[in-house]
């Protein structure tokens, strides 16, 4: 993932993602099912997830790359603690009850070498039988479905567009983003891409108990759907520290 990729997006990843607010109360049930009170978002971006997890009253910071973003979280709610670094090899010197990697943000790290470095990092900053959270794309039906294919987003108020090409690579999933944007009498444009790694789901089963975690419970998605490896979008493993 490119330094400049969600500096890029900004306002646009609300656009793409304006049904996330749905997933939020089956998050928040499972972080009070394992008594969470404390908790981290790794890739918080712009606050789809941490925001109404705060509001709904846990206390829950960020960790975010682009400042872009950092931001634009900070104008839709000023009081959240969010941490500029990587998710790679981040160290704030504090534990969290859980640990959140939504948004399919761990396979935004280009290698399954880096992502080994990103769980070390989370378990050191997660207490005792902490809660990682894991919510991750499910390639091949994601490709099987939608390779070559195009999607558009349009506001409201028809100010931005975002026009998403999606097609795969030998090593990614890769999208094209076109965003057009408009301020009063003022037209921009810009361009980004957004890759994520076509990662192995066992490398990254033995990977996850490598460093010390169990995964206790695997779902479709977000709202607690079975995992059917044929047909979900989505896959999410709940993890606890060992």
């Amino acid at each position: 993932m490119s330094l400049t990729t969600y500096d890029v997006i900004r306002d646009a990843y609300d656009l793409v993602f304006a049904n996330t607010h749905e997933k939020v109360p089956y998050v928040a049930d499972i972080l009070r099912k394992h008594h969470v009170k404390s908790a981290l978002e790794l890739g918080s971006g712009s606050g789809l997830f941490t925001i109404p997890l705060k509001q709904a009253g846990f206390d829950i910071e960020g960790l975010e790359l682009s400042q872009e973003m950092i931001a634009f979280m900070a104008k839709k709610n000023a009081k959240l603690t969010i941490h500029h670094g990587n998710i790679q090899n981040y160290q704030l010197n504090k534990q969290f009850d859980a640990i959140l990697m939504v948004s399919s943000i761990l396979v935004l790290l280009d290698s399954h070498a880096a992502i080994a470095e990103s769980l070390r990092c989370s378990y050191e900053h997660l207490v005792p039988k902490g809660i990682l959270l894991l919510e991750l794309p499910n390639h091949p039906v994601e490709i099987r479905a939608s390779n070559h294919t195009q999607e558009t987003h349009v506001s409201d108020d028809n100010a931005t567009i975002v026009v998403i090409q999606s097609h795969a690579t030998a090593k990614f999933w890769r999208e094209h983003w076109y965003i057009f944007r408009q301020e009063d009498k003022t037209f921009s444009q810009e361009t980004t891409i957004c890759d994520e790694l076509l990662y192995s789901p066992q490398t990254l089963q033995s990977q996850l108990h490598d460093n010390g975690f169990e995964i206790i419970g695997t779902y479709g998605d977000l709202f607690g759907k079975p995992f059917d490896e044929n047909n979900s979008w989505r896959r999410v493993w709940l993890c606890q520290k060992k």
